[in-house]
């Protein structure tokens, strides 16, 4: 069990003295192109699934970036999948929120959309400490995600109808996910959304998923190379751009954000403000 002490140091050298690693990014990527894998954005991955056109003998990668933290590094690693002629997903939280980017994402043929987060920060918001008393707040969480929904529609222009739940603290805490809110049919009829990027349908059909974490480890459980080597028929890999280049900035401003927010929600001090 890593110690407190070596915890820290392992954090300082991920957000602010790492090198950046977008050469493996493209390596990974290459790597995956000469194994024969054809790499879909989700949603591309779902239009086939719907269509019974995922075939089942051919190899896939479906490729998914969640933006908590930084824009700027996600359009590095888009530049990188547009020369190689890749496709995959988007999801920026209103904190990080790139109109242009996600634009020029979804005019290039890939998917740019929403990383919502309203359950959690309803809790943060008013307070709230217990799963219970969260759950009677859903209604507020899905007035909240409509109306941010609809200004995120407005102000790209692309039809955001798959969207990926964001995994906040208060959500570990709680024991309550943000996906709970499109958890009622009704609801996603009403705002126009057609999957949920942990919706077990989609799930269901990845043979092996891998997931990037901050230094030492890298990869969750494992590298996806070991995959692509033994020819895993589709494989899935989340990335969060933020492991993959440093951003002193940004980083210093979140880990200073994530503290505050977790002091104030153990001692019950509602959030002074969130969107």
């Amino acid at each position: 069990m890593p110690t407190i002490l070596a915890r820290a140091r392992d954090r300082t050298y991920s957000d602010f003295l790492m090198g950046s690693r977008l050469d493996l990014y493209r390596g990974m990527l290459e790597s995956a192109l000469g194994a024969g894998y054809r790499i879909l954005s989700i949603e591309q991955a779902w239009r086939l699934i719907e269509d019974e056109r995922f075939d089942p003998a051919r190899r896939h990668l479906v490729l998914r970036h969640d933006v908590d933290t930084d824009p700027g590094t996600a359009a590095a690693m888009w530049e990188i999948e547009r020369a190689l002629g890749i496709m995959s997903s988007y999801y920026f939280r209103l904190s990080t929120l790139d109109p242009s980017l996600m634009a020029r994402i979804g005019a290039d043929g890939g998917e740019a959309s929403y990383h919502y987060e309203e359950l959690a920060t309803v809790a943060k918001r008013r307070g709230l400490r217990s799963r219970t008393v969260v759950e009677a707040h859903i209604p507020e969480a899905r007035a909240r995600f409509a109306q941010n929904l609809a200004r995120i529609r407005a102000s790209t222009g692309l039809p955001l109808r798959v969207v990926a739940s964001h995994g906040d603290f208060v959500n570990r805490r709680l024991g309550i996910p943000n996906w709970v809110i499109l958890d009622d049919p009704a609801f996603r009829k009403e705002v126009g959304i057609d999957l949920e990027a942990y919706d077990r349908a989609l799930l269901d059909r990845l043979t092996i998923q891998h997931s990037d974490v901050p230094y030492p480890r890298y990869w969750e459980p494992g590298d996806p190379a070991d995959a692509i080597q033994a020819g895993e028929p589709v494989v899935f890999i989340l990335v969060h751009p933020r492991h993959w280049r440093v951003h002193r900035l940004v980083n210093a401003r979140d880990d200073i954000r994530r503290v505050v927010e977790g002091v104030r929600f153990t001692l019950g001090v509602p959030a002074r403000r969130q969107q």
